[in-house]
C-alpha cells in the first residue's frame, strides 16, 4: 500500500490517465478516484484517505479542468461541481439545440436568398453563374 508522497504520485497519474480517457469514460470524482486506487491496489482504506487538503484540491483542480472541456457556462459548472451533473449537461443540451435551431434557420434564410440572386443574375446577364458557382457550392 501507498503511502505520503508515493500516493500523492499514484493519485496525480491517475487523475491524468482519467482526464486523458475523458468525461465519457472516466468522469472525475472522489470516489472515482478512489475506487481506481483501490483496484489497482495502492490502497485499502476508505474514502477519508483521500480527503486531506492537498490531495482534495488536487482532485478539484483535475474535475475543473475535465469539466472545462465540456464547454458549460459558468452556472451549469456550478452544478456540475454541485453534483448536479445530470442537469447541468441538460442545460448544456438545450442550449446547443437552441444554437443549432437558429444555425438551421439563418442557413435556410441564406440559401434562399442565394437562390433569389442567382435567378437574378440569370434574367437579367448572360453570364453563367452556375458554371461560376459549383466549385463552392455542394451537391446534394
Amino acid at each position: 500500500m501507498l503511502r505520503g508522497k508515493e500516493l500523492d504520485q499514484a493519485i496525480e497519474n491517475e487523475l491524468q490517465l482519467m482526464l486523458l480517457e475523458g468525461y465519457d469514460k472516466s468522469p472525475i470524482s472522489h470516489k472515482s478516484v478512489h475506487d481506481r486506487l483501490v483496484a489497482k491496489k495502492h490502497i485499502s482504506g476508505g474514502l477519508s484517505t483521500l480527503s486531506n487538503l492537498k490531495r482534495k484540491s488536487l482532485i478539484s483542480r483535475y474535475t475543473a479542468e475535465q469539466i472545462s472541456a465540456l464547454n458549460l457556462k459558468t452556472k451549469d459548472q456550478q452544478l456540475f461541481v454541485n453534483r448536479k451533473t445530470r442537469q447541468a449537461l441538460s442545460n448544456s443540451n438545450k442550449d446547443l439545440q437552441f444554437q443549432v435551431e437558429t444555425l438551421e434557420k439563418q442557413l435556410h434564410k441564406n440559401t434562399e436568398l442565394l437562390i433569389r440572386v442567382i435567378d437574378e443574375v440569370k434574367v437579367k446577364s448572360n453570364v453563367e453563374i452556375e458554371h461560376i458557382l459549383a466549385r463552392y457550392l455542394f451537391k446534394k
